[in-house]
């Protein structure tokens, strides 16, 4: 199970170290003003995703279309939360913001801990080489600057109290579309049909032989879907920490 690669090391040192650049340019710019002002950068970002995804969408469609592209993963939901939290101002604007930043936590943890389960080294390497590759390293970093955005312009208050069972809640339903939507097309949507770490397909795969096939998805989505919504409320809970020194540090803004 190798976490990191050469590829992806050379492209995200040099990626990440320009998202600390843009974002504490950002800070030193917007950071006092009026959070409809902070917010343009991830309205920015939100139309990059919608924009390359639409691109993605069209390539595919005219090479055939592959259905591993429709957006059942869970990356795919950055295409669907973002704007909502970009643009919706009703009262419930900050629970959206809660749900957002902790699946943005949740790519940032991931690609800062094993890059390698989110795109594959090919795709780092190749990053120029075509569209797809292209695609998914700029489309996750993106995320990952979301991330840090979303934190060092404060454009968010918690309040967990919500937002823990409004994640949970949102995971769960994700789950339930993502892996039955992979068992029908039988198509590797959020690893649900199938496992991109080594030593845990190894394991389905035996068990396969040992219990059947159906009674091995089973478990094994069950697995995976409690797998996806513990990572997720556990990258909610390093979001508050980050915030938490914040305040501790400096005064909270309005939102």
């Amino acid at each position: 199970m190798q976490l990191w690669t050469v590829p992806h090391a050379k492209t995200q040192i040099i990626a990440i170290a320009l998202m600390l650049v843009i974002t504490v340019l950002l800070k030193l710019l917007l950071g006092k003003k009026e959070w409809r002002f902070r917010m343009i950068p991830i309205q920015v970002i939100t139309v990059s995703l919608l924009l390359l995804e639409v691109v993605k969408q069209a390539l595919s469609f005219a090479r055939g279309y592959d259905l591993y592209h429709i957006p059942f993963h869970f990356c795919s939901i950055f295409i669907f939360i973002m704007p909502v939290m970009s643009f919706y101002r009703g009262k419930h604007k900050n629970l959206v913001g809660g749900v957002t930043a902790a699946l943005c936590a949740s790519v940032f943890l991931l690609m800062v801990i094993y890059p390698n389960l989110i795109f594959s080294e090919g795709d780092a390497a190749n990053v120029f080489g075509g569209y797809f590759a292209f695609h998914t390293v700029v489309f996750h970093n993106l995320v990952m600057l979301s991330f840090l955005l979303i934190t060092a312009l404060r454009l968010h208050e918690p309040a967990p109290a919500f937002e823990v069972r409004a994640t949970m809640l949102f995971m769960t339903g994700f789950c339930i579309v993502a892996g039955g939507m992979s068992q029908i097309l039988r198509t590797n949507y959020a690893n649900m049909y199938s496992c991109n770490v080594p030593v845990i397909e190894d394991f389905r795969l035996h068990m396969q032989g040992v219990i059947g096939n159906v009674p091995t998805q089973i478990l094994y989505v069950l697995a995976v879907s409690a797998a996806h919504i513990l990572f997720t409320l556990l990258s909610y809970g390093f979001y508050r920490l980050v915030r938490y020194l914040q305040n501790r540090w400096s005064k909270p803004q309005k939102i």
